[in-house]
C-alpha cells in the first residue's frame, strides 16, 4: 500500500506540474500578445490625447491670446517631427490662391505602423485605414466656407521613453473673405481616405486617388485665414 501510494504521489505531482507547463504555455501564446497589444492601445491613447492638447494650445497662439507656448509631448517609444509630407492647394473660381502655402507642414507622429499627425488643425490616425480623431478647421455652415490654415514653421524631432518639449510661437495671420465662390481644395496626405470621408460630410463633392483627394463645393460665402506658428521640438 505504501508503494502505491508513493506511485500515486510521483504521478500527481507530474500532473500537476504538466498542468502548470501548459497554463504557462498558453499564457505566453495568448495572454502576452493580448497584454502587449493593450499596453499599445493605451500608449497610443496617450499620444493621442497629447496631439488633442498640442492642437488646443496652437488656437491660442493662432489667436495671439499667447506669443508663445511650450507643451510637454510623450513620444512613449515613437518619434515626433515637423514634417512637410502633406500638401493643400486652394482655388476659388479656377484660380490658385498663392498665398496659401502649399506645404504648411504637420505634427507627425510614428510608432510601429502607427502613425498620427495634426494636419490643417485636424488629428488623424492611420493604422492600415485612416480615421479622423479630431476634425480640421474647415467647415461649412449653410452656404459658409471657414478654412484656417496653420502653417507650421520650424523644424525638429524627439523620440524615445523621455519627455519631448515642442515650442509654439506666433508668427503672424493673413485673412482673406469673399462672396460667391466654386472653391476647389486638394489635398495630398496619407490620410486621404479620413479626408475624403470628412469633405463629404461638409458638403463637398470628392473624387479620391491615391493620396490625392479633391473636394469642390460652390458657397455663397468663403473666409480663409492662414496663421503662421514657429514651432520647436527638441
Amino acid at each position: 500500500m505504501k508503494k502505491k501510494k508513493g506511485v500515486s504521489e510521483v504521478v500527481g505531482n507530474l500532473l500537476i506540474l504538466l498542468i502548470v507547463g501548459i497554463t504557462v504555455s498558453a499564457m505566453l501564446s495568448y495572454g502576452y500578445p493580448l497584454i502587449m497589444s493593450g499596453q499599445e492601445n493605451v500608449k497610443i491613447r496617450n499620444v493621442i490625447s497629447s496631439l488633442v492638447f498640442t492642437r488646443e494650445k496652437m488656437d491660442v497662439v493662432a489667436s495671439d491670446v499667447a506669443s508663445s507656448t511650450t507643451v510637454k509631448f510623450p513620444p512613449s517609444g515613437g518619434g515626433i517631427s515637423v514634417s512637410d509630407s502633406y500638401a493643400i492647394f486652394v482655388y476659388r473660381n479656377g484660380s490658385l490662391l498663392s498665398f496659401v502655402p502649399d506645404h504648411p507642414k504637420e505634427l507627425l507622429y510614428r510608432s510601429g505602423n502607427t502613425e498620427l499627425a495634426i494636419e490643417l488643425g485636424g488629428v488623424w490616425k492611420k493604422r492600415g485605414s485612416s480615421f479622423m480623431i479630431y476634425p480640421p478647421l474647415l467647415s461649412t455652415s449653410g452656404s459658409t466656407l471657414t478654412m484656417d490654415v496653420y502653417e507650421l514653421n520650424g523644424s525638429g524631432s524627439a523620440g524615445g521613453y523621455g519627455i519631448a518639449t515642442v515650442l509654439l510661437s506666433y508668427e503672424g495671420e493673413e485673412v482673406h473673405s469673399y462672396g460667391s465662390s466654386d472653391v476647389k481644395v486638394v489635398i495630398v496626405s496619407g490620410f486621404s481616405g479620413a479626408w475624403a470621408r470628412y469633405l463629404e460630410s461638409q458638403g463637398f463633392s470628392v473624387s479620391l486617388n491615391g493620396n490625392t483627394v479633391t473636394g469642390e463645393i460652390n458657397v455663397k460665402n468663403f473666409t480663409i485665414a492662414v496663421h503662421r506658428i514657429g514651432v520647436s521640438i527638441w
